[in-house]
């Protein structure tokens, strides 16, 4: 049976706990071969921090226009499964993500998590433990300015076939959220 894990990166309104989560990417990988990619974008209800927003670009306008993160609770939830989580520093994801579903309804999920930066830490003490650094190291760099959850998701789940001895594979093309409102005219 092939191993699946789900790599997952949100970007949020901003670090506290009274924050939201405004776009997910997850990323399945089978054996440590890219699958199915889902990447959704949410109105959270509430302002950005003017740093998150630095950070991702996406403005309380366009967010304002978005659904809510529990109209797409459930897909979310049915994508991860019972796989394993993986992130880059992927205790925050996970607070986030725990976060949105206990505020649709949803129990606590019981996935197992793996954190790339702790991986990386433990093979490299000592060196700059940034996804953009851990990744540099092994070739691989973002193609954007901003930190965009599918690029970042991309991006982690090579370091992670990396870190784990799998051969890296190209990363699959960037696309837009699969959820995305626009705006009437």
């Amino acid at each position: 049976m092939a191993r699946r894990v789900v790599v997952v990166d949100t970007e949020t309104t901003g670090t506290s706990h009274a924050d939201r989560v405004v776009s997910l990417a997850a990323v399945e990988l089978l054996d440590h071969r890219f699958g199915a990619v889902l990447h959704l974008v949410f109105n959270p209800g509430r302002r950005n921090h003017w740093a998150a927003y630095k950070a991702h670009g996406l403005s309380d306008a366009f967010l304002a226009d978005q659904p809510p993160f529990a109209d797409h609770a459930a897909e979310v939830w049915d994508f991860i499964g019972d796989a394993v989580v993986v992130g880059h520093n992927v205790g925050f994801d996970d607070r986030m993500l725990r976060q949105e579903f206990a505020l649709a309804g949803f129990p606590p999920p019981a996935w197992a998590l793996h954190c790339t930066m702790k991986s990386w830490r433990g093979l490299f003490p000592g060196r700059p433990s940034s996804l953009d650094a851990c990744c540099g190291a092994f070739g691989l760099g973002r193609t954007t300015a901003v930190h965009g959850a599918l690029e970042d998701a991309l991006l982690c789940a090579c370091l992670y076939q990396a870190l784990e001895g799998a051969a890296v594979q190209p990363m699959p093309a960037l696309t837009p959220f699969s959820n995305l409102r626009v705006p009437a005219l």
